[in-house]
């Protein structure tokens, strides 16, 4: 347990590191500015196998998840919706893969997943590749099955998670659909050079604002 009291705590505590490892393996060049010459940022996702013209052509997304990823897939629709312009819907898994959704090649899949293994996810994304759609996923465990199904996946390095309730999976899987979403609007061109950068410097400064917070409630712990 690493000196804490249970994995909940331990597994609180290791969310800024658990963002700093997802941040350094997604993260190839957060950009540059040098005079009047703006060098875009530039992302690490080689396990996407899509063109830049696959990804102008995507009408829609839809995220499906269960549990706490559906949460992070509602924070992540408003940061897609935003940065690039493509609207998106979030479902459950179970909602997606036991009606007939409109959905055809020209839509997005995106699972959220912690283990990788959830069964209405992992049936939702079998039914999306089914109906022809795109399929990206966003998981922990490498190698799980929801991985090995979808077309592409960000694998997030949490490391395992023992607690309950999930704690620095929930963060970087948002911070894992923040950066596909100025990965997206950069490729769509509905962000520029710029405004990508800022956001990626913002990105980077989340794990030690997390820092602080955990500092601060550990100082006022009774």
């Amino acid at each position: 347990r690493g000196g804490y009291p249970h994995f909940m705590l331990k597994e609180i505590h290791e969310q800024p590191g658990a963002l700093r490892r997802l941040a350094g393996h997604l993260i190839v060049n957060p950009g540059l500015r040098v005079a009047s010459e703006i060098t875009p940022p530039t992302f690490n996702f080689q396990a996407l196998p899509f063109t830049e013209d696959d990804l102008r052509k995507i009408s829609r997304i839809v995220i499906v998840a269960q549990g706490t990823a559906f949460h992070a897939g509602l924070i992540g629709r408003n940061m897609i919706e935003r940065t690039a312009r493509i609207l998106v819907s979030v479902e459950y898994g179970s909602d997606f893969h036991y009606r007939d959704p409109i959905i055809d090649p020209s839509v997005l899949v995106i699972a959220v997943s912690q283990s990788g293994e959830t069964a209405d996810t992992l049936g939702a994304v079998r039914l999306a590749r089914e109906k022809g759609c795109k399929t990206i996923s966003i998981i922990n465990v490498v190698g799980s099955t929801i991985a090995r199904e979808s077309d592409g996946v960000i694998y997030m390095h949490c490391g395992p998670e023992i607690g309950v309730a999930s704690t620095k999976a929930f963060t970087a899987q948002i911070a894992a659909l923040y950066a596909l979403a100025i990965h997206l609007g950069l490729t769509r061109g509905t962000l520029s050079p710029d405004d990508a950068i800022r956001r990626v410097e913002d990105l980077l400064q989340v794990p030690g604002r997390v820092d602080e917070v955990l500092a601060y409630a550990d100082q006022i712990q009774v």
